[in-house]
């Protein structure tokens, strides 16, 4: 589940100072060390002069909080029995094994008489039955993996897209107050 708004959201860009102090007599603080969670106040001249942009964050070191609990046999149906329990929330899929594959329209079956079918006929019919069987085995257990990974990924993008929402609202607030303050104090 995602945080609420308040224990993310970082302090006023402007400190107020001693009680009794004017309002725009606060430092400013930089955004990176709003960002960071660090608090220390910068000097409103070194602020203005030099932009302070915050560094790219990587999208795959982002975690959502949020709970995802998949039905246990779903996850058993997505792991290779003896192997780690596939992980929805980690996993990746390659843009190859996302890729449609063609259907491909089976071979007509050809009969072999009687009197052909000898130890080495049985032989290759054996080898090519277990063969198909995993083939068919992997080609389920790929798809019950994306099942349950599209599952996450469904619940994780719904979650986001609520919190877009409510950044979103928090971001008109913030102009509102900022554009009121302008309107008092004049611009920044």
């Amino acid at each position: 589940m995602a945080r609420p708004l308040s224990d993310r959201t970082p302090a006023p860009l402007l400190l107020g100072g001693p009680a009794g102090a004017p309002p725009g007599g606060g430092t400013l603080l930089g955004l990176r060390s709003l960002l960071q969670g660090t608090s220390k106040p910068r000097e409103p001249a070194s602020c203005l002069t030099s932009r302070d942009t915050p560094s790219p964050v990587d999208p795959d070191t982002v975690e959502v909080l949020m709970t995802f609990e998949p039905d246990p046999a779903d996850l058993a149906l997505s792991s290779i029995p003896g192997h780690e329990t596939f992980d929805p929330r980690r996993h990746r899929f390659s843009e190859e094994e996302l890729k449609p594959q063609p259907i491909m329209k089976k071979a007509r079956k050809i009969q072999v008489p009687e009197e052909q079918k000898d130890e080495k006929y049985w032989s290759r019919r054996y080898k090519n039955n277990e063969a198909a069987k995993r083939s068919r085995d992997a080609r389920r257990l790929k798809e019950n993996q994306i099942t349950v990974r599209a599952a996450f990924l469904e619940k994780e993008n719904a979650l986001l897209r609520q919190e877009v929402v409510a950044v979103r609202q928090e971001l008109s607030h913030y102009r509102a107050v900022l554009s009121r303050y302008q309107a008092q104090h004049g611009a920044l």
